[in-house]
């Protein structure tokens, strides 16, 4: 996680910019209110591109996903389009050249994300843009609606079957949304990681399906 990120510095406190006098500073750019500067502050796809933009693309974070993993001519081309008056530090910015690692949680975000684009509805650069910030937000520890400060899991399905319908036409079981991404994966891969041969009678079936709260 990053430092000093609470989730209401994301949305609108003033039409400062800045939240609180906070400087620009390649730290302090998670907490800058990205909804401040959208040209869609009510909507929920602007806000979870703003969480996960503030979260994953600060160099400060523990899990740093330079440019959502898309590149810095294409990241800030989604900046421009999405929050147009949100000016980004340089040393910010300049660490949105690097490439995403692939170490820790980064180990599967290539797989991630190329499982998302060949299950994305449209081959257009918007659907690349939400495949990178689902890919990127999959690098969280809560769970996928909340790593995408998203308000419920309700909000995320709609969002995956409006942009991966097919994918999402898979999971008609259910299963946490991040677990079954995984297992998808897995699937693509030929690799085995169930222990029983139906979820009904598997001993972790509650891992894999209760509520997410």
């Amino acid at each position: 996680m990053c430092q000093d990120l609470p989730k209401e510095m994301l949305y609108p406190r003033s039409h400062g910019g800045l939240s609180a006098g906070l400087p620009q500073t390649t730290s302090s750019v998670g907490v800058w209110n990205l909804l401040d500067h959208s040209i869609l502050p009510d909507d929920e796809l602007s806000g979870a591109f703003a969480w996960v933009i503030a979260t994953h693309c600060n160099p400060g974070c523990e899990v740093f996903v330079p440019a959502l993993g898309m590149g810095k001519a294409a990241f800030t081309r989604l900046l421009a389009d999405r929050f147009p008056h949100f000016t980004a530090p340089p040393a910010w910015l300049a660490a949105q050249g690097t490439a995403p690692g692939s170490a820790g949680a980064l180990t599967e975000f290539d797989d991630l994300l190329q499982l998302l684009l060949d299950h994305a509805g449209h081959a257009d650069e918007h659907h690349r843009q939400v495949a990178h910030v689902v890919a990127t937000a999959c690098m969280g520890n809560d769970h996928l609606w909340q790593d995408l400060g998203l308000s419920s899991r309700n909000s995320l399905s709609s969002l995956l079957a409006d942009h991966f319908p097919q994918l999402a036409e898979k999971n008609a079981g259910g299963m946490k949304w991040k677990k079954f991404l995984y297992k998808q994966l897995c699937e693509r891969a030929g690799i085995l990681i169930c222990k029983s041969p139906s979820c009904g009678i598997c001993c972790d079936y509650d891992k894999c399906f209760s509520p997410e709260n």
